[in-house]
C-alpha cells in the first residue's frame, strides 16, 4: 500500500494557499528504521568531498546521493501516490531533483529567514522526532505568493537564497507555522516560501530531503545503484530521469541534467577540508 495514500485535495489546496503542509507521523516507523539502517554505515564512512560517501559542510553531515545507499529512500521518494499528488500540483509530470540525507552533527546558531531560488517543491521527512532542542524549520505561510521588496531584504546573501527581515515585511510572527509531530513527520513546501531554522543546542536531527520540479526542468544529478533501478516501475524511472541515465561504473548510473550542486554554495576546497578536519577532531575527542 502507498504510504502517501492519505494525501488529499484538501492537502493540495492548503499547499497552494499557504505554501506549506505539515503531516505529522505519516511515514511508518518500520520504513524510517529501514532508511536509517541503510544510511547508518554511510554516516560512518565520512570522507573529504567524496560523492560516494558522506561529507561535512559546516554543522551538517550529508549523504548527497540517497539512491546509492538506500532503496527504501528511493521507494519513498517515488511513491506512486506522492507522484500523483505532485502531478496535480505542477499540472505537469514531476521530476525528482535531489534525494539526500542530512544529519546535524553540531549545535547551530540557526539559519535566518530566507526564500530559496526556484519554483519547485521540497519535501522533508523527519527520521528523528521534530524538537526545538534539535532544530525545527519554521515557515511564514502564504509568503510564496509575495514578491520580496528590497525594503525588507537583508544583506546576508551567502548563497542562492534571498534573506528577509520579517519586522519590515507585511507579515508577522502570527503567520509562522512550526514543524511539529513525531518520527516520520512529512513537510511539503514551496521552495520560495520564507522559512528559517532557529538556534538549537543539540546535534542529532536527521532528515530525508527531497526536491521536485516540473518535467524538463534542470535537476541535480543522481547517482543510483543499477540494482535499485531494476526494482522501479516505468513511471518511477521517468520521475527519476532514468531516460538520461549514463553508466559511470558497472554498478552505478548517473541521472539528471545538472551536476553543479556544489557550485550553489561556492565553497572552496580549503573550507571543505576544514569542515572535514573539525568533524574528525570532534569525533576523536568524543571517543577518547
Amino acid at each position: 500500500m502507498s504510504i502517501f495514500s492519505s494525501l488529499s485535495k484538501d492537502h493540495l489546496n492548503k499547499l497552494n494557499s499557504d505554501g506549506v503542509i505539515i503531516i505529522p507521523n505519516l511515514i511508518p516507523e518500520s520504513t524510517i528504521d529501514e532508511i536509517k539502517k541503510d544510511t547508518s554505515s554511510w554516516f560512518k564512512k565520512i570522507s573529504f568531498n567524496n560523492r560516494i560517501s558522506s561529507y561535512v559542510i559546516n554543522s551538517n553531515q550529508w549523504i548527497e546521493h540517497g539512491g546509492l545507499c538506500s532503496l527504501e529512500s528511493l521507494k519513498v521518494a517515488l511513491d506512486i501516490s506522492l507522484i500523483d499528488f505532485l502531478k496535480e500540483y505542477f499540472m505537469n509530470d514531476p521530476s525528482l531533483g535531489a534525494i539526500s540525507v542530512q544529519k546535524k552533527i553540531f549545535s547551530e546558531k540557526g539559519i535566518p529567514l530566507h526564500s530559496d531560488l526556484g519554483d519547485g517543491l521540497s519535501v522533508f521527512i523527519y527520521l528523528t522526532k521534530p524538537d526545538e532542542k534539535f532544530g525545527i524549520t519554521e515557515f511564514v505561510k502564504k509568503t510564496h505568493l509575495c514578491k520580496i521588496d528590497k525594503s525588507f531584504q537583508t544583506q546576508n546573501k551567502i548563497d542562492d537564497a534571498t534573506y528577509i527581515d520579517l519586522e519590515k515585511s507585511p507579515f508577522s510572527e502570527k503567520d509562522i507555522i512550526k514543524t511539529h509531530g513525531g518520527v516520520g513527520t512529512v513537510v511539503i513546501f514551496h521552495r520560495s516560501i520564507w522559512h528559517k531554522l532557529p538556534k538549537f543546542n543539540n546535534a542529532g536531527r536527521e532528515i530525508l530531503m527531497l526536491r521536485y520540479f516540473k518535467k524538463n526542468t534542470p535537476s541535480n544529478d543522481h547517482l543510483v545503484k543499477n540494482s535499485f533501478l531494476k526494482q522501479l516501475t516505468p513511471i518511477q524511472k521517468q520521475v527519476l530521469l532514468e531516460n538520461s541515465a549514463e553508466k559511470i561504473a558497472p554498478s552505478i548510473s548517473e541521472l539528471g541534467s545538472n551536476n553543479e550542486s556544489f557550485d550553489i554554495y561556492k565553497i572552496p576546497d580549503w573550507k571543505m577540508y576544514l569542515y572535514f578536519l573539525k568533524f574528525k577532531l570532534f569525533s576523536k575527542a568524543k571517543t577518547s
